[in-house]
């Protein structure tokens, strides 16, 4: 059913001052609108963007010290009994590092990696899910200082997403790469996350389906 003071309508011939009464209030809404948008307090930073390092997602706990430590050029990793050089962090770290920044691990010696997964370590907080095992598996802990880089994890993923963490937070300054000193603790609010892939109008080769899961996984 239409009405004879819809606008705008042919039927809005008898009542021509209607439509001029609900454009002016439109106008006045939109108006207050902006004005409540620019006076909206602007969003802070960050500790992390407050130093220029950037991680995608935000983490869910961060310390920072007032100081920064020079990442390499040289690094090593060392790693705990029960990851094998197979592991996917161990695997991922040095894939991405020698593809973003052009550096291979060494023996020993430079920036010390360490690789530490120990159950219980890190206690999530309060998150969506409720299956607060499985959020477990996938929190982790960057301890960075003078001596180099811990990552601690409960289980294999969340010592996985650590490294995409610590690959995100290097940030090249004065010819060197730098990171945040302090700690870092991070866990998801959902344990399953999705990504759709339409495979109709992706006919993709079988490489560049693993580079979309690699970079999905980063992020």
């Amino acid at each position: 059913m239409i009405s004879k003071h819809s606008c705008p309508s042919r039927y809005t011939i008898r009542k021509p001052n209607a439509c001029r009464a609900w454009g002016t209030r439109l106008i006045f809404l939109a108006a207050a609108a902006f004005l409540s948008l620019g006076l909206a307090p602007a969003q802070t930073l960050s500790k992390l963007a407050e130093r220029g390092f950037t991680v995608i997602p935000e983490p869910q706990q961060v310390q920072l010290e007032a100081t920064d430590l020079r990442f390499g050029p040289a690094f090593s990793v060392q790693r705990d009994a029960s990851l094998d050089l197979g592991d996917a962090a161990l695997e991922s770290l040095r894939d991405q590092m020698e593809e973003r920044f052009g550096l291979a691990a060494a023996s020993s010696g430079g920036t010390v990696v360490q690789f530490e997964i120990r159950p219980g370590s890190v206690t999530p907080g309060r998150v969506l899910d409720s299956d607060t095992a499985a959020i477990a598996e996938q929190a982790y802990s960057l301890q960075i200082g003078p001596a180099g880089v811990r990552l601690t994890a409960n289980a294999p993923p969340g010592l996985f997403y650590a490294v995409q963490t610590l690959v995100q937070l290097l940030r090249s300054r004065n010819g060197a790469l730098w990171l945040p000193r302090g700690q870092i603790a991070d866990w998801p609010d959902l344990h399953l996350r999705h990504i759709y892939w339409d495979d109709a109008h992706h006919l993709d080769r079988l490489p560049e389906l693993k580079r979309a899961i690699r970079q999905s996984a980063f992020f």
